[in-house]
């Protein structure tokens, strides 16, 4: 009788083990996810300046990919964003799994979020800047927004986000056009 009540209450500290893993992994993944709304609203941010350019947690050396064309440095890329039209990101779906090192606690979070984004049509970058010579007959301060484009995005984060949200902290970033419109200015290849 006393190896039975002793198997019960290991298998309960096993159930309350894992039932607290699960709790665990649930909180990192809404902490991801807001870590992840942060870093879209960076992306859709207007007039960014050099103080607040767009993913500030990239790495210094990250690895990132639009659409399987490699950037050569972080710099790169946030130059190319701010040349872009405004952006409006929503996430529609998102998938975080935790990948822990040989130290306690420390590791790396993969994500995988679906995404749908649409673009300002009405002739500005993200700085208001046209390109036409005397831009005092475009009055309007409109955003005219395209349709939407499917969006996939996989990145590395690293576990220090917990701690301190605003860390370079991002080593990998491959964004990717899933759906084009067909009723767009904008044409992704």
């Amino acid at each position: 009788m006393m190896g039975f009540q002793q198997q019960m209450n290991g298998n309960t500290m096993s159930n309350m083990s894992n039932m607290a893993q699960q709790q665990s992994d649930q909180d990192h993944t809404s902490r991801v996810e807001q870590f992840l709304s942060k870093l879209i609203e960076s992306l859709d941010q207007q007039n960014p300046t050099p103080t607040s350019p767009p993913l500030p947690q990239l790495t210094q050396q990250p690895r990132i990919i639009i659409n399987g064309t490699p950037f050569g440095s972080r710099d790169q890329f946030q130059q190319l964003w701010i040349s872009l039209p405004a952006s409006n990101h929503q996430i529609t779906s998102l998938d975080v799994h935790f990948l822990p090192s040989g130290n306690t606690g420390l590791g790396q979070f993969i994500v995988l979020a679906h995404m749908k984004v649409r673009f300002d049509e009405s002739g500005k970058n993200k700085l208001g800047e046209t390109a036409l010579f005397n831009n005092s007959t475009v009055s309007s301060t409109r955003v005219l927004w395209s349709h939407w484009f499917g969006v996939t995005l996989s990145c590395v984060i690293d576990s220090s986000m917990l701690n301190n949200p605003n860390s370079e902290c991002i080593s990998c970033w491959d964004y990717r056009f899933t759906e084009n419109p067909t009723k767009s200015i904008f044409k992704v290849e």
